[in-house]
């Protein structure tokens, strides 16, 4: 019972991230680069608003924890930026520092593989190290694959730049996922242009 519980918490949680993907598809399909970019931006800039008001202020945290408390981890809801602050704050430093063909692949690494791990890890996973398990990096590496096959061209090397990525995502490092992921395989997915 408790894990089905966690699963179903995950899922709710990592809905976000996927809901996102429309963003870089967005990109994929045609949309204006700069509208993106200042879209992406404005929504950073609300979350990161509305974590601050929610960290300085009783009541706005208050109804802060009302509306989003259920999708939020329990360091979350103490004085630390959510999840989606930081999701958007990788998402617009990604845009900003990487080309559209880096950026799209890398957004949907975080937005298509990074929920994937997770949802998987929660339901297959045994073993858990750091917090994370095999199985939940091996669906992100499947997922991020199937990404640079589907919609890159850069093929052998793309597929390295999606392994390399799912161990970084796997490692207990001190940097968000939010904003290690979609940096580190944007900048990669650069340099091999």
């Amino acid at each position: 019972m408790q894990n089905r519980l966690e699963l179903k918490y995950e899922i709710q949680r990592k809905l976000i991230h996927i809901l996102t993907s429309a963003i870089p598809l967005a990109l994929y399909l045609g949309a204006e680069e700069n509208y993106v970019f200042y879209f992406v931006l404005i929504l950073f800039a609300g979350f990161l608003i509305a974590d601050l008001l929610r960290m300085n202020f009783h009541l706005a945290e208050k109804y802060f924890l009302f509306v989003f408390s259920s999708l939020l981890r329990g360091e979350e809801q103490k004085k630390q930026l959510t999840g989606a602050t930081y999701l958007f704050l990788g998402m617009a430093l990604t845009l900003y520092l990487f080309s559209k063909e880096a950026a799209i692949p890398a957004l949907l690494f975080l937005t298509l593989a990074d929920p994937a791990a997770a949802i998987v890890g929660k339901q297959f996973g045994t073993d858990s190290y750091f917090g994370k398990t095999f199985v939940g990096s091996l669906a992100f590496y499947l997922t991020a694959s199937a990404v640079i096959l589907g919609l890159t061209t850069y093929s052998w090397a793309g597929l390295g730049v999606a392994l390399f990525t799912a161990v970084i995502e796997f490692l207990p490092l001190k940097i968000n996922d939010n904003l290690l992921i979609p940096l580190v395989s944007g900048y990669l997915l650069q340099v091999l242009r």
